[in-house]
């Protein structure tokens, strides 16, 4: 598929797939807490969805995206994401939103893994770095237009609604990806033989910082994230506010990283915006008002931003194209893990220990992924 043809593909759908993502984001949660779910219940939700997800093996989606094409898959994942998506207002117990939210999530996992391994198709080494973070920039600018989209939702009409609109969202980025696509006719032998004693080192080791952060992220912001805003008196309408001005910033430094993130070296990067990372999660156990709050989550964002930009570019880079989609599965499998640890044991800290030890501790598995960070050669 022609490069520049695949940028903009990409960006539509990365604009798409924020602007349902973030909806979802803050429109469940508020959801989930106004059904008067504790911090411990709240935390199983997202736990349990992880969970099942886990089950679910990812690593065999990549490895049958690279035996039977990328396309398939990736539509496949689209189509199941809108559907579960619109299922959340038909439901009211928990593991109902458990069960429904591990289908949408395996839905996002099958799109990430093979949306991964079709941009390393696509952007060679070279040309890498600089197209992912352009890529990159668009998705605070999705997210953006989201909370513009939540806020007039959330204030003129409900929480349900929000749930109808992202389903729709998600159909028209299934509609464009098949619409645009072009995938190449691949020479692959047709075996299910896993290669896990090939992964590289550099491999190995980028996929268990992934899955360090998702549990720094899944302990921040599931729920105690959720937790802090309500505590502060910000409401849904305010949260959107807030998060519009925080990812207009972090597109402008996303797109600004582009230019330097060769430059510094991309271990570096994920070094110095996992420190951020892990700083600004702990900053958030100190925020007493609505403008600490937003200074501490504009610094999380603009780290986690440009983590992800050399995050996925160093996965990418140590990736064997014959076996891509296997190896990113396997990453979202360790990922997944995080994801199930993250918001359960943040949710028994909020419930048994305070709010401010989920923030502490989040912090804390990001400062062991510093140390992981310095192996990568």
């Amino acid at each position: 598929m022609n490069v520049k043809k695949a940028f903009w593909m990409f960006s539509i759908l990365a604009i798409l797939s924020m602007i349902s993502d973030r909806i979802i984001f803050v429109i469940l949660p508020y959801y989930l807490l106004d059904k008067g779910i504790s911090g411990l219940n709240f935390g199983l939700v997202f736990s349990m969805a992880a969970a099942l997800v886990i089950i679910l093996p990812r690593i065999f989606i990549g490895k049958l995206s690279d035996i039977f094409g990328r396309k398939k898959i990736y539509s496949l994942g689209l189509l199941i994401e809108s559907l579960s998506t619109s299922f959340y207002p038909f439901l009211s117990r928990i593991y109902e939103f458990g069960v429904n939210k591990g289908i949408k999530d395996f839905a996002d996992t099958v799109e990430d893994s093979v949306e991964d391994a079709i941009m390393a198709d696509t952007f060679n080494k070279k040309i890498r770095a600089n197209y992912i973070a352009k890529i990159g920039t668009f998705i605070p600018f999705g997210r953006a237009i989201a909370t513009a989209i939540g806020f007039l939702i959330v204030t003129y009409f409900s929480l349900t609604l929000g749930f109808y609109v992202a389903s729709t969202v998600v159909f028209i980025e299934f509609l464009v990806f098949i619409l645009i696509f072009k995938e190449p006719v691949k020479k692959i032998k047709k075996t299910f033989k896993l290669s896990i004693k090939d992964y590289p080192t550099k491999f190995k080791i980028i996929t268990i910082i992934g899955f360090l952060i998702a549990i720094n992220f899944g302990m921040s912001y599931y729920p105690a994230f959720f937790e802090l805003a309500r505590s502060l008196g910000i409401t849904e309408g305010a949260l959107f506010a807030l998060l519009f001005f925080d990812y207009i910033i972090s597109s402008i430094f996303t797109w600004k990283s582009k230019d330097w993130i060769d430059k510094i070296g991309r271990t570096k990067t994920v070094v110095i915006t996992t420190l951020g990372l892990s700083v600004f999660s702990m900053l958030y156990a100190f925020s007493s008002n609505i403008i600490q709050f937003f200074l501490v989550l504009v610094g999380i964002s603009i780290s986690f931003y440009i983590y992800r930009v050399a995050f996925k570019t160093i996965l990418m880079d140590s990736t064997i194209a014959k076996i891509r989609g296997e190896q990113i599965g396997f990453g979202k499998t360790l990922q997944g893990l995080g994801d199930v640890i993250g918001p359960a044991l943040g949710g028994f800290l909020i419930d048994f220990v305070s709010l401010p030890s989920a923030f502490i501790f989040s912090g804390i598995f990001g400062l062991i992924a510093i140390f992981l960070a310095f192996k990568i050669k």
